[in-house]
């Protein structure tokens, strides 16, 4: 089994009151994901606590890598779950090999801030970032041919466990994204 690293990186410039900055911020997550991470296959699963407000980081961070995932509650629907039902999805994330691959921590900043307004009306701030190896996961197939699905372009996004019994074996790394 490998021991999952939980790692802290303080950003307390990182705030959603006004635009943050996306470049500088992005390539400090960068740098901290090639630091711990190079050269493997990674999936990252951006998170925030805003979607979990019963929870703290720490809290979430412990079920994370208790259960190997950030769904810890069966009934909740996350959000664009009719879209996604039709995927035998576990989750969505980023896929890349670290120290070849861009991380682009500047677009996930981005994508939290400008993007989520589309699907949810309100800015998100990313608090965790969850590392998985890539080897530990499959692509999600779309199992419902009668919904149509996500747009083609985020299929590459959609994953799920190889082992969904063992789902904490694929955690390689959670870092937490400090205030």
């Amino acid at each position: 089994m490998i021991k999952t690293s939980i790692i802290s990186l303080p950003l307390p410039e990182y705030t959603i009151v006004t635009q943050p900055d996306y470049r500088t911020l992005g390539a400090k997550i960068d740098k901290v994901v090639e630091d711990n991470f190079n050269g493997k296959d990674v999936a990252i699963r951006a998170l925030s606590l805003t979607d979990h407000p019963e929870l703290t980081l720490d809290s979430f961070t412990d079920i994370i890598i208790k259960t190997g995932t950030d769904k810890y509650d069966p009934n909740r629907k996350g959000v664009a779950y009719e879209e996604f039902s039709a995927y035998n999805a576990d989750l969505q994330a980023y896929a890349c090999r670290v120290g070849k691959d861009p991380i682009d921590g500047a677009d996930l900043i981005k994508k939290f801030y400008e993007n989520v307004l589309l699907d949810r009306g309100y800015r998100l701030r990313i608090d965790l970032l969850i590392i998985y190896d890539l080897h530990q996961l499959v692509r999600a197939e779309k199992v419902d041919l009668s919904k149509p699905g996500v747009h083609p372009r985020l299929e590459p996004y959609l994953f799920r466990f190889k082992d969904p019994d063992n789902k904490p074996q694929a955690l390689l790394g959670i870092i937490k994204i400090l205030k």
